[in-house]
């Protein structure tokens, strides 16, 4: 189970093989803990004998408590703002110049703030980038060719700091290039959903190209979906009824709000996998061979193999308000000034081209790693991760995180050097690239040390961006939901009015926006998805995981301004976090709340009960559900016998907790397993 002491002393064999059937969805490691040696994660296979017990050291008055508060009240957001500024000055797409010193500066900080060991780890991956001297544009056309409307190709600048050459070009990583012209099909949000009720109309998308609005799932599987149905070339849009429902008049969009301007574009990947496209399951590095071709990788459904244009709201408006064919059902209409048609293609025989130009290529990226020993286990690590390369400036995504990790470091640092204090277990940093082209850096890392990782990784604390101002969103294994709710008791509320009522802590506003409907007295707590770097952690590793965020709750999964020109610290300092950054400072100071807690506890501190309990309410009847709904006729049977199995061992679990709860709070610090079958950690680097 998670709690890996306790497992060692409780032989529960139908325990572990129901933690085993459950580790994928809910972050279970059955790993163990027993080896020793410095916190450089290295590929030694040395071993090395552990005592059975370790005895918690402390200086004099310092507990986990107090130290967690002078880290809080360390914290400096001015600090975190000229972070912020040092890490955006510049476009710093992954696998670019800017980007790398981008990760120098990374060193640079980290280095001076204190941290051990602070190094990078190189792989050689598959990137995509823009054409630079002709953007990729939409035209409208009559029939003989007279072009009558051409979209920007480039998104202008709106302030000085967004003047970059190249820094506003619209396009996708990974589309295929192409010229393609044909008639426009309206899809919707492109969900199999929308494309089954087009061919229930009578309206097929075979040989045309899909419109699809951004907001009804990840583009690379709407793009994915219009290849399914035949079309031959896809262009996505945000509506305003997303990104500008306010209206789009100047005073109610960027620059003087947080909504969308309409000549901006949303950039992204429309890769469907995860890590290089070309060495699945292996860590890419620069002299192993290479397992797919991209053709190959196209093949797999992974890439689209169709060309994909992201354009503005204010060039889909030329599209829309043009396009023939019945109105769409309601419920697909949006906020532009048209009647949203479905088309097939436009009135008065115009025919719409799209031009896709780019480039693929193998980059070196790099990931940033440091750490803070650990006292008594300095081989077991609390990881807090975020990613440091953007799309284009990146100031919300990702390089909020990166600002306040670099000062958590500084911060955490300074009360060691003023008490004397250490964490029992290492604290480990890590700054990933390439998670804007799909979550490669973490994914590698990953594949390269997945055995070391799993015997020894505590949990893994993500924070990927800050999503707007209004309350904490936290999604993690349930082994962490107990730590993730306590965490935020302890930290203060940055927001003014929500003190003035009477809500003084992070906690207070995040229940109040968000109780759990089927739990109620807490926060509704979601088991952590795919989209950011935890996922390998999770998903491959089954390590405890949690990825948490700041939103609004009316832009709860995203934000108006994502991946678009206008992430640049003017808008995270004057419209997301006006307040001396006090959302950034709380954002710190909840990372490291978990961090101390998971690191400095006597026994991890795993919530097993919450654990067991959502086996048995959320996970078995889903799986129930899944297994009766399957055609697989001749599996069914064995599922549902092995579902039995589960039910009563995960019965049988939940009461032996009651009795556990009390017991493993006995359990000293370190109790680990005497085997001797995995390696130790050697001093050496990567």
């Amino acid at each position: 189970m998670e709690n890996r002491a306790w497992a060692t002393y409780l032989i529960l064999g139908v325990g572990i093989a129901l933690a085993i059937a459950g580790s994928v969805m809910l972050g279970v490691g059955i790993s163990r803990y027993n080896s020793s040696g410095d916190c450089t994660i290295s590929t030694s296979t040395k071993t090395t004998a552990t005592p059975a017990t370790v005895t918690v050291t402390r200086p004099p008055n310092v507990e986990p408590e107090t130290i967690s508060q002078q880290i809080r009240s360390e914290i400096n957001p001015g600090l975190i703002k000229q972070n912020l500024r040092d890490f955006t000055k510049f476009p710093h797409m992954a696998g670019t110049d800017a980007n790398a010193n981008v990760a120098d500066l990374i060193v640079a900080k980290w280095t001076a703030a204190g941290l051990k060991n602070v190094h990078k780890v190189e792989y050689d991956v598959l990137l995509s980038y823009p054409p630079t001297t002709n953007p990729n544009l939409m035209t409208i056309e009559s029939s003989d060719g007279t072009v009558l409307y051409t979209s920007e190709g480039i998104t202008p600048a709106i302030l000085p700091e967004q003047n970059d050459t190249n820094a506003g070009l619209q396009w996708l990583a990974f589309s295929p290039n192409g010229n393609v012209v044909g008639d426009v099909v309206y899809c919707g949000f492109g969900t199999d959903k929308e494309f089954q009720m087009l061919e229930f109309l009578g309206i097929s998308v075979k040989g045309r190209i899909a419109l699809i609005r951004y907001g009804g799932a990840f583009r690379g599987d709407t793009v994915a979906m219009a290849q399914k149905y035949g079309a031959k070339a896809a262009i996505l849009y945000s509506d305003p009824a997303e990104v500008a429902p306010k209206g789009t008049a100047d005073a109610n969009v960027y620059a003087n709000t947080v909504y969308m301007p309409p000549h901006a574009v949303q950039r992204g990947t429309v890769y469907k996998g995860a890590g290089d496209p070309l060495s699945p399951l292996y860590p890419s590095k620069s002299n192993l061979w290479r397992s797919r071709t991209v053709e190959q990788v196209r093949q797999d459904g992974e890439l689209p193999s169709i060309p994909v244009l992201p354009i503005s709201y204010f060039s889909a408006q030329e599209l829309i308000s043009r396009l023939s064919g019945p109105q769409a059902p309601s419920s697909w209409k949006g906020d532009l000034n048209a009647d949203y048609n479905l088309g097939p293609g436009l009135k008065g025989n115009l025919v719409t081209r799209i031009k896709v130009g780019g480039r693929f290529e193998r980059k070196t990226i790099q990931n940033v790693i440091g750490y803070i020993k650990g006292a008594e286990e300095p081989e077991r690590y609390v990881i807090l991760g975020n990613h440091y390369d953007a799309w284009i400036y990146g100031a919300m995504d990702p390089n909020a995180g990166t600002a306040v990790l670099a000062e958590v470091a500084r911060a955490t640092t300074a009360v060691m050097s003023r008490t004397g204090w250490r964490p029992a277990r290492s604290i480990m940093f890590a700054a990933w690239d390439a998670e804007e082209y799909g979550l490669v850096g973490s994914v590698e890392f990953v594949e390269e040390f997945a055995e070391v990782l799993n015997r020894r990784a505590v949990a893994y604390l993500n924070m990927d961006c800050l999503k707007g101002n209004q309350t904490i969103y936290v999604q993690c294994s349930p082994s962490l939901q107990d730590q993730a709710i306590l965490a935020a008791k302890n930290v203060p509320n940055p927001r003014r009015d929500e003190v003035a009522a009477k809500r003084t802590t992070v906690y207070d506003t995040w229940i109040n926006n968000m109780e759990d409907l089927k739990n109620p007295g807490v926060p509704a707590i979601d088991i952590p998805f795919g989209g950011s770097d935890h996922k390998s952690f999770l998903d491959y590793l089954g390590v405890p995981s949690l990825n948490f965020a700041w939103i609004d709750m009316d832009k709860h999964h995203t934000y108006p301004l994502y991946h678009t020109l206008f992430e640049t610290p003017f808008t995270s300092e004057h419209l997301m976090d006006t307040d001396n950054f006090a959302i950034h400072t709380a954002i710190g100071q909840y990372w490291i709340e978990l961090a101390v807690k998971l690191a400095d506890a006597p026994t991890i501190p795993y919530s097993l009960t919450t654990l067991s309990t959502k086996i048995l309410r959320d996970y078995i009847p889903g799986l129930a559900e899944a297994i009766i709904s399957t055609n697989l006729t001749a599996y069914t049977g064995s599922g549902l016998q092995q579902l039995k199995q589960m039910t009563t061992t995960a019965g049988f679990l939940s009461a032996q907790l009651i009795f556990l709860g009390s017991f493993e709070q006995l359990l000293p610090l370190g109790i680990v397993s005497t085997s001797q079958d995995s390696g130790a950690v050697d001093q050496d680097s990567l």
